[in-house]
């Protein structure tokens, strides 16, 4: 026997030798393998688990739910207010880019996040309103309520006084008591006694003159004209009670200072006034 061949019959003697030694036991069957290989393939999350108790969760959702309902509350109440004050002019845009002239002294309010659910605005005072085809737009005042689709319209409100006036399209005025009239353009009402008294073809452009600074009056209780000057011009002006009633006719423009308007007003009416203190005047019969 050559060295080859005692070479060869030693190896497989030792390999015979080597796994005669032990046997290897399967005790797992092949499900059970698969399954323990499985769980090593997919892990578990990292993270911190969190257990919400059912109680705690309760009160959570109620928390979540009332600020909820506080945030739209504040949404539902929320108003903007705009006050002109005496002699200044304010103008207004609205949400829908309706324009909102205010006289001096006079003030709207309206609500911005419900705006377009129902186009509404409260006014105390006088302006004069350009609005935006649309909805109903609805102007309520203390003594009665404008409701018009698109339209411009000058609105007076003061001391119990209500006096609407159309420029273009129609509108419609409406009392506390549910009276109502259909204004169409260059028509006017006013309330007296409770009754809207209509009044077709009129000027109405002389009633809206206070945007351009000029003041037209025709037949005016000179207690209103005197009003209409202190708010211009943001002056106190006490007048005798026996003068309240007379009327007052004629026409004056703002550039012209306080004392000149009143010298204007009173020489026409055949009175006088006098400079008590700045800013205070008084108008009275001549002496």
């Amino acid at each position: 026997m050559n060295d080859k061949n005692i070479h060869s019959t030693y190896l497989e003697k030792e390999h015979s030798t080597f796994f005669s030694k032990g046997k290897i036991k399967w005790e797992k069957t092949e499900a059970e393998v698969w399954a323990e290989l499985s769980d090593k393939i997919v892990e578990k999350p990292s993270g911190r688990e969190i257990v919400l108790i059912p109680g705690v969760l309760k009160y959570v959702a109620a928390a979540v739910l009332f600020f909820a309902v506080v945030l739209g509350a504040i949404a539902f109440f929320y108003q903007k207010t705009v006050v002109c004050n005496p002699g200044e002019h304010l103008t207004v845009q609205l949400p829908d880019e309706s324009v909102v002239q205010l006289n001096a002294e006079s003030g709207i309010k309206y609500y911005p996040l419900k705006w377009r659910f129902g186009r509404k605005v409260f006014l105390k005072g006088e302006a004069f309103f350009k609005v935006e085809t649309g909805k109903k737009f609805s102007v309520i005042s203390p003594e009665g309520a404008t409701e018009v689709l698109g339209t411009s319209f000058n609105i007076y409100s003061r001391d119990e006084k209500y006096r609407v006036a159309c420029l273009t399209g129609r509108v419609k005025v409406i009392t506390n008591e549910k009276k109502s009239v259909i204004l169409e353009p260059g028509s006017k009402t006013e309330l007296k006694k409770g009754e809207l008294i209509l009044q077709k073809n009129h000027n109405v452009e002389n009633i809206i003159s206070w945007t351009n600074n000029q003041f037209f009056f025709a037949g005016t209780p000179l207690r209103e004209v005197i009003d209409e000057i202190e708010r211009q011009y943001g002056v106190t002006i006490r007048i005798q009670r026996e003068l309240d009633k007379r009327n007052f006719a004629g026409n004056f423009p703002k550039k012209y200072n306080v004392e000149e308007v009143l010298d204007f007003v009173c020489t026409a009416m055949q009175i006088n006034f006098v400079k008590q203190s700045e800013n205070v005047f008084l108008v009275m019969e001549n002496s």
